[in-house]
């Protein structure tokens, strides 16, 4: 039950509320043969709200109670597992189903469904495969009843990224209306769904990976020069990490593709330049000695 606004209880309520808080004591002291009776007054106590003036939810309130469980050396964890069950004694009451006198480990299973339908299909279920087995209800026969109904949980694949040098459009209801509805270029993956978007002069912005609409992509951009990938090899880094830009290929003003190439071959480098031997650093000064030439 979420938690009410109204945080306090009339005369009735705190009547009740006492009468149900003793019952849920009593059946603690008595032991595991009364912990039905405190699981039932639990749950009576949730469904009135009788909790809301000294706690925030029920789960809050139930703390009230860890130290008597303590006293008599009880896990609270049973308890809890008990108002599970109770909860789905009542989910199968309407059908004229009462699993009170089973052993609470045999219904625990049923406690992973949360529609009162679904409860009850199982329950069926595996009073079913019991009957065809010759077998009274047991824990298996619930599990497997479960295993049927329950949906499984299936982990969706991630969607690619978006490759590095694509042009994108960032979606209209972005909330940054400065970039909503803009063209850019993605140029680094820093974070796992966030892709940093150079919009021309106008400096680059941090955008999700689902704000943005690809227009045109591009698979990869590296250095056409093979030399500069047996320098990469060289050096212990993947074939396809250029290490300089290929400034040679500039002639006059540098194109839109050209720059994304610089942008992208300077990140690399500094990415890696911490992970160089002084040997590879050497290497490296070398090759920037000849460009600058």
């Amino acid at each position: 039950m979420s938690a009410s606004t109204n945080t306090k209880l009339d005369c009735n309520e705190l009547h009740k509320k006492q009468q149900l808080e003793d019952s849920v004591r009593e059946g603690i002291e008595i032991g595991k043969k009364g912990f039905q009776q405190a699981a039932i007054a639990l749950l009576k106590i949730d469904e009135l709200a009788l909790w809301r003036d000294e706690a925030k939810s029920f789960d809050a309130y139930r703390q009230k109670f860890k130290a008597l469980l303590e006293d008599m050396e009880i896990s609270p964890s049973y308890l809890n597992r008990l108002i599970a069950a109770q909860k789905c004694v009542q989910m199968l009451t309407p059908i004229g189903v009462n699993i009170s006198q089973q052993k609470e480990s045999h219904v625990r299973p049923l406690t992973q469904l949360k529609e009162p339908r679904q409860v009850q299909q199982a329950y069926k279920r595996a009073i079913e495969m019991a009957q065809m087995q010759g077998e009274e209800p047991k824990a298996k026969h619930f599990e497997a009843a479960v295993a049927e109904i329950k949906p499984p949980k299936v982990k969706l694949p991630k969607s690619p990224r978006i490759p590095i040098g694509s042009v994108v459009s960032v979606r209209s209801h972005f909330p940054d209306e400065e970039v909503a509805g803009v063209q850019g270029i993605v140029t680094q993956h820093p974070i796992s769904d966030r892709c940093i978007v150079r919009f021309g002069d106008e400096g680059s912005k941090l955008i999700p990976d689902n704000m943005l609409e690809i227009i045109e992509e591009t698979k990869e951009m590296t250095s056409v020069k093979q030399e500069e990938k047996e320098v990469a090899r060289s050096l212990g880094l993947r074939s396809r990490l250029q290490i300089l830009p290929d400034v040679a290929r500039n002639q006059g003003t540098p194109s839109e593709e050209d720059r994304l190439e610089v942008e992208m071959a300077i990140a690399s480098f500094l990415r890696v330049l911490p992970r160089l031997t002084h040997q590879q650093k050497g290497m490296v000064y070398e090759q920037l000695m000849k460009v600058a030439v």
